[in-house]
């Protein structure tokens, strides 16, 4: 994965986007649901551009 190209945000950011909780999109991750992340050491981040694909994705499937 190409780490520059995109913004990459955490997990509070992502999960505003989505509009669900930073714990949900935990719990979806231990899933294997939810938007494609990245983890760097401790520390997971989404590129933005996925975040806000899933978003709308998500939008229509409700």
């Amino acid at each position: 994965m190409d780490l520059e190209a995109g913004t990459y945000i955490g997990t509070r950011e992502a999960a505003a986007i989505v509009g669900v909780s930073s714990a949900l999109l935990r719990l979806w991750r231990s899933e294997g649901r939810g938007p494609d992340y990245v983890k760097l050491g401790a520390n997971v981040v989404y590129r933005q551009d996925v975040v806000e694909d899933f978003a709308r994705k998500r939008e229509t499937n409700q």
